[in-house]
């Protein structure tokens, strides 16, 4: 089967891309000639066609929209047998919904701006109750959200088991790294090292987790993920510089979360939070935000805090002193859920191959 993938751009490298290029190469795999339409052609799977499409617009949601048409006019000319969008694009067959729904952000004052229409025209195309999009969830809370927007078909929407990597898996299964990371980072025997892993650090709330440590002497943190100047700036005024230690890039993910005690995620926007499960993967127990998806997880589990909504540092220095209090009790918690997530390997790539091929056989005995 031919099938075609739209992502906007492939150098981010952040949650989504990562996702939509396992999703390409799963596909790959199962035998489908998958073509990427996108404006950056940087990609490296050997199996992927990529078709360039022009980036236009000098705004962030014309580009959107210039986007959305230029991957509908390529689909019609090249009649794939299914379209995945990773962005949200009108009329696609599928769209894998990595973050919130905006509708809530484009209310208000200056709702009728070009940027707020051009954006919820976008999501309503795909999700809302004329469209015929089938959506991708990465939460059940998520799909909740949009169905309470947009009065959504169950009927065509699939909430996807939790979304972690191969490589998570492989990283996983290596042998532990504690005792040299944590030397390397200079962090006493005696202390707890808590890891902060955030490309964008202020989204993910590292300035909280910051602000929080002063009140705790014997709590290392480590930022892994972003250089911000503002991170250290901020860790001096607060005196806490000795125990930061930030990373600008880490590839050894999975190793600094199993170096780690306590994975701190107060996240000020966050869909699903794909590091939560990460951590507990990795055997981390881990603190988050209400707003976190994949905090069910945590809270189902016990291994960790979720945080109560909207975010307050006094209830977050609760919950870091509880967690400290209880640590080898939310570290089994946690290596229990670790050995239920090893069994769901593959599992959400799985899913969406199933559903992609299901559309794309019935839709060609209907041609």
């Amino acid at each position: 089967m031919n099938i075609f993938l739209a992502l906007f751009q492939t150098g981010k490298r952040g949650g989504k891309e990562r996702d939509a290029l396992a999703v390409a190469d799963h596909l790959a795999a199962r035998g489908h000639e998958v073509t990427l339409l996108t404006t950056t052609p940087d990609v490296s799977i050997p199996a992927l066609r990529v078709v360039t499409l022009p980036r236009k617009g000098l705004s962030n949601h014309a580009r959107a929209r210039h986007f959305a048409k230029a991957v509908i006019r390529s689909a019609a000319a090249a009649r794939p047998h299914a379209l995945i969008a990773f962005e949200r694009i009108p009329g696609a067959d599928f769209f894998f919904a990595a973050d919130a729904a905006m509708a809530p952000r484009l209310g208000g004052a200056g709702s009728f701006l070009p940027r707020k229409r051009t954006y919820r025209a976008l999501e309503r195309g795909v999700a809302g109750p004329s469209a015929r999009t089938h959506v991708f969830f990465l939460t059940q809370r998520q799909r909740d959200d949009y169905a309470a927007i947009y009065g959504l078909d169950p009927a065509r929407t699939t909430v996807l088991p939790p979304i972690l990597h191969d490589e998570r898996y492989r990283a996983v299964a290596l042998p532990s790294e504690r005792d040299r990371i944590r030397a390397q980072l200079n962090v006493p025997a005696q202390a707890v090292l808590a890891a902060a892993i955030a490309v964008q650090p202020k989204q993910k709330g590292v300035d909280r987790s910051l602000a929080a440590l002063p009140a705790f002497p014997d709590l290392h943190l480590l930022v892994a993920g972003s250089s911000e100047d503002w991170i250290m700036t901020q860790a001096r005024a607060l005196e806490v510089a000795d125990r930061v230690h930030v990373l600008p890039y880490a590839d050894n993910v999975m190793a600094l979360l199993s170096a780690a005690d306590v994975l701190l995620h107060p996240a000020r926007a966050e869909a699903a939070g794909q590091v939560i499960g990460e951590a507990l993967l990795a055997g981390t127990p881990a603190i988050v935000s209400g707003i976190c998806g994949y905090g069910d997880a945590v809270a189902r589990s016990g291994a960790g805090v979720v945080l109560p909504e909207p975010f307050a540092a006094d209830a977050y220095a609760r919950a870091i002193a509880n967690t400290l209090q209880r640590l080898p009790q939310m570290r089994a918690a946690a290596a229990a859920e670790s050995r239920r997530l090893l069994s769901l390997q593959g599992r959400w790539l799985t899913v969406i191959a199933d559903a992609v091929e299901q559309f794309a056989a019935a839709n060609r005995q209907t041609t």
